[in-house]
């Protein structure tokens, strides 16, 4: 059985980066919850990121994995603006 070693930094750049749109996209429609903008905005980035993270040659569960946890990420943050 092999290990098979999986480079970090492209990793961690595509999570920071993805972390950093959720967020930022939940800051920029704070005070307009509709929910069919931010989704639009979030699908936008979607083939920034697929062609970034082909480009550095992440493997394509890694991929779907972290853009999944940016859309959660989306969601509770901007459940957060909208509760003040």
């Amino acid at each position: 059985m092999t290990v098979e070693k999986i480079a970090t930094f492209p990793l961690i750049t595509m999570f920071l980066l993805t972390v950093i749109v959720a967020y930022g996209i939940a800051w920029y429609y704070r005070t307009d919850y509709e929910p069919a903008k931010m989704i639009k905005a979030y699908l936008i980035y979607a083939p920034i990121f697929a062609v970034i993270s082909i480009f550095l040659q992440l493997k394509i569960v890694l991929i779907i994995g972290i853009y999944i946890f940016g859309a959660v990420i989306l969601i509770f943050r901007n459940q957060h603006y909208f509760d003040k």
